[in-house]
């Protein structure tokens, strides 16, 4: 290795690991090697992918950018899939599935990324590894790995939830959002203004949620609920067609130039579900309200759940008698909000997989 090469690639590897992104994007510019194995053994990308704070998941977005080898081996034969595997750090092995890691491959000692998981515990990574492994061999249903309740990433409000099944009680709370926006104040001036045409939908993973409204007959409502939500990959409001312009999204990338285009988290997430065979579920919910509403009720969803558990950029906007309320306050309706969606996805005869942008092997 050159003196130059030497330089950049230590000048990397420490702004990864103190998570500046600017100027990881500046070294990247110049020609850093995102996935060059240095003198100590490993790659920027191995010191990205073992923290999960906001400013390290940009700084892994950015090497995967400019080319990373999400399989490179550092000198102990561990890829980057080993050491998020490793760390529990749940977000960026999604990130490197996404963009091609492959869990198959074993380190010095014979093991795969999914076996260092379940030796630290980390049952969250371990669940998300076998289901990737099952679903690109066509693991028959029966096979396939139920989900185990994990409290790593989720907030505390819906941690209790997922856990002891204890709901908060949020109906007068939900009720006093729909009055006030129920017959909004015609007076102020409200975004997208009054008509009653917008809702909220979620995307959620087939491959978690295995037809979960036929596996529900033999499923508690607690194990039913963590099922629906470790599915969810994203929280939105929209109107007509809003939810499938991510899906027109992923398709133009599918079909067109591959390399000239940057994804983000949720069009990746797609593509990988497509990659799989399978259509993602876009679930409609709390139909017909105007556009403050819907995006109150994404924003309480969006903060139950937790930013880094979902591929939303950003947190939602509160609006009305909603935003005055605490953090906790709002985030209980969120868990109340995302189990009444849980209802109405268990309720509904058919699944829209939207079938004629998503059968993307017929394109």
């Amino acid at each position: 290795m050159d003196r130059k090469k030497r330089r950049m690639e230590s000048q990397l590897c420490a702004a990864v690991n103190n998570g500046e992104p600017r100027s990881v994007k500046l070294l990247l510019s110049q020609g850093a090697i995102p996935d060059l194995v240095g003198s100590k053994g490993v790659a920027a990308i191995h010191l990205a992918v073992g923290k999960e704070t906001e400013k390290n998941m940009r700084c892994l977005k950015l090497l995967l950018q400019h080319g990373a080898d999400p399989n490179v081996k550092s000198s102990d034969g561990l890829t980057p899939l080993h050491v998020a595997a490793i760390w529990g750090c749940y977000q960026n092995l999604k990130l490197l599935l996404m963009n091609g890691g492959n869990p198959n491959i074993k380190d010095k000692e014979g093991n795969t990324p999914v076996h260092l998981a379940e030796q630290e515990d980390n049952r969250r990574c371990a669940q998300v590894l076998q289901e990737y492994l099952c679903s690109s061999v066509g693991t028959e249903e029966e096979d396939l790995p139920q989900f185990k309740y994990s409290p790593s990433g989720y907030t505390a409000e819906l941690n209790l939830a997922l856990k002891t099944f204890k709901l908060p009680n949020c109906q007068d709370d939900e009720q006093a959002l729909c009055q006030q926006f129920d017959q909004p104040d015609q007076n102020r001036k409200w975004r997208e203004g009054i008509i009653k045409s917008s809702f909220n939908y979620l995307l959620l993973d087939p491959r978690v949620t295995n037809n979960l409204p036929f596996r529900s007959h033999s499923m508690t409502p607690q194990e039913c609920f963590q099922t629906f939500v470790n599915a969810i990959f994203y929280v939105g409001k929209g109107k007509r067609s809003r939810p499938y312009s991510h899906l027109y999204e992923a398709l133009e990338f599918y079909k067109g130039d591959k390399t000239s285009k940057k994804l983000c988290p949720k069009v990746q997430q797609i593509l990988q579900v497509w990659n799989a065979e399978q259509g993602v579920i876009s679930l409609h919910c709390f139909q017909n309200v105007i556009p403050v509403e819907a995006y109150t009720r994404e924003a309480c969803m969006v903060e139950a759940i937790g930013l880094k558990m979902l591929t939303n950029l950003k947190r939602g906007d509160f609006y009305g008698v909603v935003s005055n309320w605490q953090l906790k306050k709002k985030r209980e309706l969120g868990v109340h909000l995302l189990y009444r969606a849980m209802q109405i996805f268990l309720a509904e005869e058919t699944l829209f997989y939207s079938t004629l942008i998503l059968n993307k092997l017929q394109l």
